[in-house]
């Protein structure tokens, strides 16, 4: 069994900003564990996307639209102890319930801004993203946070963060490598 954490969040929300921190003072090395499923390996963590200079848009993110299939095979073999991933190519109720199925903890970091800085990081970025595209990550993130999030029977998979200066990164970085550090496998 392995530890999946999924950072989440509408475009805006700094899941990259977020992860780049996080990757900081480890050395990593570039891996393809299997076809399409791209990343990079530290210790016992496999980091899942693609991190290259001057790439606005980072993460899985970077990789193919069909890579969700793949990982979920990677997933079911001997994945690395800690799986940690940010973007929008995984994010979907039914990858986080096959990752349930195949027997791995799973943790879903949501991130949220105000829509003020959301839209100021947008036109920060050149992002030409439409309304309507927006829109339905909006509600990809309310599903997942639905479907996974407290319910009665426990405390759920989800934690939801602020995420709108530095140190709201560093306080959701400290709460990852507790969540490693905790980790059990």
């Amino acid at each position: 069994m392995s530890l999946v954490i999924g950072i989440i969040g509408v475009p805006g929300t700094g899941k990259s900003t977020l992860m780049k921190k996080f990757m900081e003072g480890k050395e990593w090395t570039p891996h393809t564990p299997v076809k399409l499923v791209q990343g990079y390996t530290s210790g016992n963590m496999m980091l899942l996307g693609k991190y290259e200079e001057g790439e606005v848009f980072c993460g899985t993110d970077r990789l193919s639209m069909a890579v969700q299939p793949a990982v979920i095979e990677y997933l079911e073999g001997t994945p690395a102890p800690i799986v940690i991933f940010e973007g929008d190519r995984l994010n979907s109720v039914s990858f986080f319930e096959a990752c349930k199925k195949a027997g791995h903890e799973v943790r879903i970091i949501i991130l949220n801004v105000s829509d003020e800085i959301r839209e100021q990081r947008y036109k920060d970025r050149g992002s030409d993203q439409s309304e309507k595209f927006i829109k339905g990550r909006f509600t990809k993130v309310k599903n997942v946070s639905n479907m996974f999030g407290p319910n009665l029977m426990d405390d759920g998979n989800v934690s939801e963060f602020k995420h709108e200066v530095p140190e709201d990164t560093e306080l959701v970085v400290d709460y990852i490598q507790t969540r490693i550090k905790d980790y059990k496998s």
